[in-house]
């Protein structure tokens, strides 16, 4: 049985704390890989090695860049949300206007942080 979509409706309060959880999520990752490839480094005695530790470590770099590029995409949401609402922040029960452009940063980020194979979780804004 497939699952309803989620309506996510995001105030100024909402969209915040969607925002923190994606970003401590970016954060636990790349901790998460800068770890594997500092173990992976740490077995490495002879040359001969980095042929097999070699694409560990090239996958969790780019583990890495990817997180690097969603803190971009969230930096970019926040600058939304401070036009919004002045700089002088959060307004309570405020709703936030998302360019169609934001909506689609932010549903990918959502997406990004679904576990690998988990498609029942589906949101619409």
């Amino acid at each position: 049985m497939r699952r309803k979509k989620n309506l996510l409706s995001l105030d100024t309060d909402s969209a915040l704390a969607l925002m923190q959880e994606i970003y401590n999520d970016i954060v636990e990752q790349k901790q998460t890989a800068s770890m594997i490839t500092k173990k992976m480094l740490s077995f490495m005695k002879e040359a001969e090695d980095m042929s097999v530790i070699g694409p560990v470590i090239k996958e969790q770099q780019k583990i890495m860049n990817d997180c690097t590029e969603k803190k971009i995409s969230l930096v970019k949401l926040q600058s939304t949300l401070l036009k919004q609402t002045g700089g002088t922040g959060p307004q309570m029960g405020g709703k936030m206007d998302l360019s169609e452009e934001d909506r689609i940063l932010l549903e990918k980020l959502m997406r990004e942080d679904d576990e690998p194979g988990d498609n029942t979780q589906k949101y619409e804004m």
